[in-house]
């Protein structure tokens, strides 16, 4: 007669063996699940398959597996189960428990489904309310009513951020009605604070945004929180919504918000500054990368009536050897924005061959050049530089050409853009027309060199 430790020894024997449902068939479900959840209806019906072949009873390991699977996958996966379910053929999942509910809540036969949600009612955790959630858009009455019921009196944190996720990707289904918003008025009362802060931790990115914006209604974010946010949060939304409740809390924070990564931040912050900021502190603006700041800040100066034109003129002739590259390229995308032809000598300054400027500056003013000059002088201007070694700012001259001049590029110009070996290049050349593309060789393609 065997002991306690000789008994419990042996059951963790047994619970290493895959006919137990050991790790090394359960540790496959995730995989399983991330294949069914690529969209492929195949992949989906070969999952559902797997999960009702489960013993109802027996291999608790296997069926716990299976279930922390799907609760762990993308909500978009309990959709298309859902639609696989209905196709002709697929196999009737057995088990009371929440994998056997949950299962049986996909059922063609609306009996079945208002059973299994009966009983999903009455179980716990994520995976029984993101069912629930989904059966809040059935296409039968008394399910959905069933559902709806049961849903809004779940308040435990994880629970709700399940039902969150379902229910965001429903909200377009005229069946669901006014639920979302009706929960997210649910989530504003005292009760659900904590579930709150929940999705705005979430790993669910349309569940995060949902969590975000509520918290923010709700006052839920410290001033510190806000700032740290909008400079480092990972995703752009939840930036911008916490840069511009940090803007509208504190108008003085759009300085600290100029340094952010974000373009929309910065252009939120551009926007924020007082309407007599000095024309000095809006060269970094005028000058930014992204062209949403640089038109946001002669806003600023249109509106005063200021015309930017000049201090990017001023700008352009202070600049020196120490002036910054990406501060001289902006310069140069801005005037070539909103400059004239008389801009043009000024800005081939940049592009003199004795003297050659950064790859970025060039780009950049060749685009300029292109833009102002005018067309009958574009193909003298832009012509020698053909040949630039730099490849963007090859790309930029046939892109000019061909905007603004196809006609009367020499086919000489023509014939060197096309033996390019940057196929970007070739392809802004072909686009003059007359000479087609060289074709790429192997080495081009694949990416070696042919030596």
């Amino acid at each position: 007669m065997t002991g306690p430790q000789e008994a419990g020894l042996l059951r963790r024997r047994r619970g290493r063996s895959p006919q137990h449902g050991g790790p090394e068939v359960s540790g496959r479900w995730d995989e399983w699940c991330a294949a069914a959840g690529s969209g492929r209806a195949a992949e989906a019906e070969v999952l559902l398959a797997r999960l009702a072949a489960l013993p109802a009873q027996g291999s608790p390991h296997e069926r716990a597996a299976a279930l922390a699977a799907l609760t762990a996958a993308p909500p978009r996966l309990l959709l298309l189960l859902d639609r696989a379910a209905r196709s002709p053929g697929a196999a009737q999942a057995g088990g009371s428990d929440v994998l056997g509910l949950l299962l049986r809540s996909f059922a063609a036969d609306g009996r079945v489904r208002e059973a299994a949600v009966e009983g999903l009612a009455g179980c716990g955790g994520p995976a029984a309310v993101a069912g629930l959630a989904l059966r809040c858009a059935d296409w039968v009455d008394a399910v959905r009513a069933r559902a709806r019921a049961a849903l809004l009196v779940r308040s435990a944190p994880e629970e709700v951020a399940a039902a969150v996720r379902v229910l965001l990707r429903l909200a377009d289904r005229s069946r669901t009605g006014a639920l979302l918003a009706e929960y997210r008025g649910l989530l504003c009362g005292a009760p659900h604070r904590r579930a709150v802060r929940v999705l705005v931790a979430d790993s669910d990115r349309a569940a995060r945004r949902f969590g975000v914006a509520l918290a923010l209604e709700l006052g839920e974010y410290a001033r510190g929180d806000l700032l740290r946010t909008a400079l480092r949060d990972r995703d752009q939304v939840c930036r911008t919504l916490c840069a511009q409740r940090l803007l509208d809390l504190e108008p003085d924070q759009a300085g600290r918000l100029l340094l952010a990564g974000d373009a929309a931040v910065r252009e939120l912050a551009v926007a924020a500054l007082p309407a007599d900021v000095p024309a000095t502190r809006l060269v970094a603006p005028l000058a930014d990368r992204a062209r949403m700041v640089r038109v946001t800040a002669r806003w600023q100066l249109y509106g005063r009536g200021e015309p930017p034109s000049a201090v990017y003129r001023r700008q352009l002739g202070r600049a020196g050897r120490s002036t910054p590259v990406r501060l001289l390229a902006g310069l140069a995308a801005g005037l070539g924005e909103c400059g004239d032809a008389a801009d043009v000598p000024a800005l081939m300054r940049l592009l003199d061959q004795r003297r050659a400027a950064p790859p970025m500056v060039r780009r950049a003013a060749v685009r300029a050049v292109g833009r102002l000059a005018p067309q009958g002088e574009l193909v003298g201007l832009l012509g020698p530089l053909a040949m630039d070694p730099d490849p963007g700012a090859a790309r930029e001259v046939f892109a000019a050409l061909a905007a603004r001049a196809p006609d009367e590029v020499p086919v000489e110009i023509r014939w060197i853009g096309s033996v390019r070996p940057e196929a970007a290049v070739r392809r802004a050349a072909a686009r003059i027309g007359g000479v087609h593309p060289r074709p790429a060789r192997a080495y081009e393609q694949s990416g070696h060199s042919p030596r």
